[in-house]
């Protein structure tokens, strides 16, 4: 069952990952997964729970950084599940050393209803260059 206004909050938090992600806050971003939430990324060991989301994108911001606008390609809502899928240019930008890179992400989020609101329960990401 998919409504307006649940599908408008769970691109939201989409959207709000999306704008923490750029300027590298970790306190927004662990706000907006669950608790017991995985990323899946690409090339990498899958990884579950609040620290190590935490150590992710740690380790991940002392690396890169990342100019995106998020583009919202579909989303559907069920119940207590929305799953949100985005696909997007990115431009990296390498910490040591500052360098640009094009880059194209394709990411899936699947955000569980929690008494609080949307929260991200798992994150996958891909990349594909042909694209960039």
């Amino acid at each position: 069952m998919t409504n307006n206004n649940s599908t408008a909050d769970a691109v939201g938090v989409v959207e709000a990952y999306m704008q923490a992600l750029q300027i590298k806050d970790t306190d927004t971003i662990l706000r907006l997964y669950a608790d017991e939430a995985e990323i899946i990324p690409e090339n990498l060991p899958s990884l579950r729970g609040r620290d190590a989301v935490d150590s992710f994108y740690a380790s991940t911001f002392a690396a890169i950084g990342m100019e995106v606008n998020v583009e919202v390609v579909s989303t559907e809502v069920y119940d207590e599940i929305a799953i949100v899928r985005s696909e997007q240019p990115v431009t990296v930008i390498t910490v040591a050393d500052g360098t640009r890179t094009q880059a194209y992400f394709r990411e899936l989020f699947v955000l569980r209803r929690t008494p609080d609101g949307w929260r991200i329960h798992k994150y996958m990401f891909s990349q594909n260059p042909a694209q960039a």
